[in-house]
């Protein structure tokens, strides 16, 4: 019969080479776990050892019998020191130690029983002694053949060692009935060594997909860290292992750009940096601390220590980290990150109340400015408390009747009169007073009530406007949320529009910068479907974005309404008053209209009169006033300003000059 080859059967050695850590302490610690049979084994041994030599009257089996006292009472003493002391399971040294400790004990007892049933064949063949031995390392090479089976390196040393010098003795009787036995023996020994290795691969194998299994389920698939689930379970068995005493720190990671780059360079690009960032996480975090994507550009590092200055220091040093360009094939890409944290058990006592306060500390650093960093303060829980009672009273003010608009008059200089009324909500709060719109607007949008409160606001606008005499029109502000839904804006618009009887030319919407960058087809055909309906649309803000001017050929506003920061700007900036020079001509020869906002005192509204910017809004001219208010300067007409006549051009004055 062919010996299997038992190189592939120790698939993993002491040094190396070796399974999954989680599965070798495993393994590790089965040998560990059968302290009776041990005892049982070493007391047979020395039974049978000693009634061999009382039978026999030969006194080698009292050195074998004191050989399985010592061997037996290590073990015992071993099995006692490791279930009392167990390693720890990330301990590869500590757990490599024991396991040879273990296969010591194993092939040292192993070579004993071998050596008693071949001593007893050889020196006494053919008595009761023979037979008593024989049977009893038989029946050893059967037990170790299923105890040990799922370890093949300590299966194949205990089964050779006991059957190599029991087979050995056998051959030397070199009678019919022993060779049969020995190879009885044999055949027993080489298809051990085989079923340890079927039993050891399968165990193996399971292991390894259970492991792949697990990973899909605690492992976020893109970066391989922990998942949010996995995150989550971590944080509990922590609080509950260690209690009051759990001290560590939450940070909070969320990319400040990242959706410019999924937006401009697509996913794939989107996937490179998500990958990227999880590299640079584990670089600066310590050896010890966990990593985990909670979802889209969302990070979490777990710091195992819960001094404020390291856990600061780790955040200072992500915030750095990710200031660092990421290549994405031949181009660089900036993102940056803001950061907040908490400390364990300062800051939370329950995975709930830790996450919510780290998620806080990552608002409050975002609302700073791209790459913030703050900790959790219980003052961030106030202001999110009352941001919580806003919104529930936000869902029930508007059928309270607690919304009312107010109306800024757009004066055309040249004509001396109100062109367009711009129609600005208001909030009159029952117990707050009157809210201002860049509080409740941003909260109306988070909770999705934006969108009744911008159709009653293009309701109300429109049947106030019905009303006014002439043709001036309203102007009505768009949110993010409403442009998303282009199909139901639409539909809201034209109903408002044939409700109240205006006149479409006389509704201008007005759109920002960061609406447009959503998602500019949607965009680029919602503005045309207005323009088609002869509905205007304003660019609002202009010139305080980064690409302004790359509009403008994209889409067809009617009208652009320069930022007030250049009207506020322009007295002691010539840079400023160049560029309203620029744009003034450009929508000349764009034919769109221009409007400077935020005009307030006379040397402003003179200046840009001389650059021939004649359409102007702002407290110079008029606040934003109640209906009745506005309605009542729309009735003085023409009267209300002095008309200011346009300083031409100097190339209109040259023009002028030569025709003369």
């Amino acid at each position: 019969m062919r010996l299997p080859n038992i190189r592939p059967l120790a698939a993993w050695r002491l040094d190396a080479d070796g399974p999954e850590q989680d599965l070798h302490y495993e393994l590790v610690s089965a040998l560990y776990q059968t302290p009776k049979s041990m005892l049982s084994a070493s007391l047979v041994a020395v039974a049978v050892a000693g009634m061999s030599g009382s039978i026999s009257g030969d006194s080698f089996f009292l050195f074998l019998l004191a050989g399985f006292l010592v061997v037996g009472f290590a073990r015992v003493v071993l099995n006692a020191a490791f279930l009392r002391h167990p390693p720890e399971r990330e301990d590869r040294a500590a757990v490599r130690r024991w396991e040879l400790l273990a296969l010591i004990g194993a092939w040292s007892f192993a070579a004993l029983v071998g050596l008693t049933g071949a001593y007893a064949t050889a020196a006494h063949s053919g008595t009761p002694t023979e037979l008593l031995s024989g049977c009893c390392v038989i029946g050893y090479i059967a037990g170790i053949s299923s105890r040990n089976a799922s370890r093949p390196l300590i299966t194949v040393g205990q089964i050779s060692a006991t059957c190599v010098p029991f087979v050995f003795g056998l051959g030397l009787q070199a009678d019919v009935v022993h060779m049969m036995l020995a190879g009885f023996i044999f055949a027993l020994y080489a298809s051990t060594i085989v079923m340890c290795r079927k039993v050891y691969e399968t165990i193996v194998s399971r292991h390894r997909a259970h492991a792949k299994l697990e990973k899909l389920a605690l492992r976020d698939s893109l970066t391989g860290l922990l998942n949010r689930s996995a995150l989550f379970d971590l944080i509990e068995r922590m609080l509950q292992q260690e209690g009051e005493t759990a001290s560590f720190g939450l940070i909070a990671i969320d990319l400040d750009r990242f959706k410019d780059v999924n937006d401009t360079l697509g996913h794939p690009s989107g996937d490179v940096v998500l990958r990227e960032t999880a590299a640079r996480l584990r670089a600066v975090a310590g050896p010890r601390d966990e990593i985990s994507r909670i979802g889209g550009d969302e990070f979490v590092v777990l710091v195992r220590s819960g001094d404020p200055e390291s856990v600061e220091a780790v955040a200072r040093r992500i915030t750095r980290a990710m200031k660092q360009p990421f290549r994405l094939d031949i181009t660089q890409v900036g993102c940056g990150a803001s950061v907040g944290y908490v400390l364990a058990p300062d800051d939370g006592a329950t995975v709930h109340e830790l996450m919510r306060h780290v998620d806080l500390a990552l608002y409050a650093a975002k609302k700073r400015g791209a790459g913030g960093v703050e900790r959790y303060e219980a003052e961030l829980s106030r202001l999110y408390q009352d941001q919580m009672e806003l919104i529930q009273d936000l869902q029930q003010a508007l059928e309270r009747g607690e919304f009312s608009l107010v109306y800024q008059p757009i004066v055309d200089l040249r004509q001396g009169r109100i062109t367009s009324c711009e129609a600005l909500l208001r909030w009159n709060h029952p117990r707050r007073g009157t809210i201002s719109p860049s509080v409740f607007v941003p909260l109306a949008e988070t909770a999705g009530l934006i969108i009744p409160i911008g159709a009653w606001v293009l309701r109300t606008a429109c049947l106030e406007a019905a009303g006014w005499a002439g043709d001036v029109s309203v102007a009505v502000n768009l949110s993010a949320l409403q442009f998303k839904n282009g199909a139901q804006l639409i539909e809201t618009v034209l109903e408002a529009l044939h409700d109240s009887g205006l006149p479409k030319n006389r509704l201008e919407l007005e759109v920002t910068e960061g609406l447009l960058i959503e998602d500019k087809v949607e965009a680029q055909a919602l503005i045309k479907t207005f323009r088609r309906h002869d509905i205007g649309v304003s660019l609002d803000d202009f010139g305080c974005g980064f690409s302004s001017l790359g509009y403008l050929h994209e889409f067809p506003f009617s009208k652009l309404k320069l930022d007030r920061i250049f009207s506020q700007n322009m007295m002691g900036s010539d840079r400023s008053v160049s560029i309203i020079k620029g744009i003034v001509q450009m929508t000349r020869d764009l034919e769109m209209d221009l409007v400077a906002e935020g005009v307030e005192t006379r040397g402003q509204r003179d200046r840009l009169a001389r650059l021939g910017l004649l359409t102007m809004q702002g407290y110079l001219f008029s606040r934003p006033v109640p209906p009745e208010e506005i309605r009542a300067l729309l009735a003085q007409g023409s009267a209300l300003f002095e008309p200011v006549r346009p300083v031409p051009s100097r190339r209109r004055a040259a023009s002028a000059t030569s025709a003369a």
